[in-house]
């Protein structure tokens, strides 16, 4: 077959795209750092990144929830921890004001103490994380406890997910803690009860809060525990889904990233092969203007 100028000037132009292609390709890799940006650069890695990028948005999400759970147990415990030291306190004016060797107006005064503390009690029942009434159950767009100490929440308990389908409790049923749902005592009674026998001088009533105040302190203490417990589920989670959503990006990176060493190779040979291209077109241009001139 004859090659003519024309297969000539095609070939020459070929050739002379296919460098400036792979020179575009080797600048951007190293440029960008990305092999892969899009699917037609390599079908087989950019089919399989998909899995994998859902994979760490999905682990990720999980170290997300788990540490807003843990923060929210957080609050949910230093609350505890005070109403904790409620109890104690009421505890404490129990046994010494149960001594008949206070009169009434002893008594008198450490009921203004006593209502004090019920007060205390309420807000931090009341407290909220991140616009959530955390002791409220499922209904916690609504503050659980009124004055009167009566709970307007409900028994639910929220789960989230710590991996993949698995699920933990992270928030607390204060009213099982707190107001003894199932056979507990409930503090908020107690403390206007022994409010009531110290105003009353009822040495008989206060003494009979002691009692009910130990009980407290232990319902409080598991709760608190159980808070602790949650809590260092959801700090293993946040360990565990970080790891796994760091361990998916570098599988992102071998399949998509640009090895920049192999990628500045590349580079260097492509920039040499487009210049060697070029200076062999313009030979065979020159060549080709020649034939063309007249003999002299």
């Amino acid at each position: 077959m004859r090659v003519t100028e024309k297969m000539i000037f095609q070939s020459t132009i070929a050739h002379m795209e296919a460098a400036r292609g792979n020179l575009a390709q080797a600048q951007n890799e190293v440029s960008s750092g990305v092999r892969v940006q899009h699917p037609a650069d390599d079908p087989v890695a950019a089919a399989l990144s998909v899995g994998h990028t859902v994979d760490r948005a999905r682990y990720l999400a999980v170290a997300n929830a788990a540490q807003r759970a843990a923060d929210e147990l957080g609050v949910a415990d230093t609350a505890l921890g005070t109403i904790g030291n409620v109890a104690n306190r009421a505890l404490s004016v129990a046994t010494q004001f149960g001594n008949d060797s206070y009169n009434a107006e002893d008594r008198a005064s450490a009921a203004v103490e006593v209502d004090g503390l019920y007060d205390q009690v309420i807000g931090l029942l009341n407290s909220q994380y991140d616009g959530r009434y955390i002791f409220a159950g499922y209904n916690d767009k609504t503050a659980p406890f009124d004055g009167a100490g009566d709970y307007h929440g409900d028994d639910g308990v929220r789960t989230v997910e710590i991996s993949p389908g698995l699920y933990q409790s992270a928030s607390l049923n204060a009213n099982v803690i707190v107001k003894g749902s199932g056979g507990g005592v409930d503090m908020l009674q107690a403390l206007k009860d022994l409010a009531a026998a110290l105003r009353n001088n009822d040495g008989e009533g206060i003494r009979a809060k002691v009692g009910d105040f130990n009980t407290v302190i232990t319902q409080v203490t598991v709760g608190r525990t159980q808070a602790g417990m949650a809590q260092n589920a959801f700090q293993a989670a946040v360990t565990t889904a970080n790891a796994a959503a760091s361990d998916e990006r570098v599988k992102l990176g071998k399949l998509l990233d640009a090895d920049i060493l192999d990628a500045a190779t590349r580079l260097a040979s492509a920039q040499y092969a487009l210049s060697a291209t070029l200076a062999a077109a313009a030979k065979t241009m020159s060549l080709s203007l020649v034939d063309k001139l007249p003999n002299r």
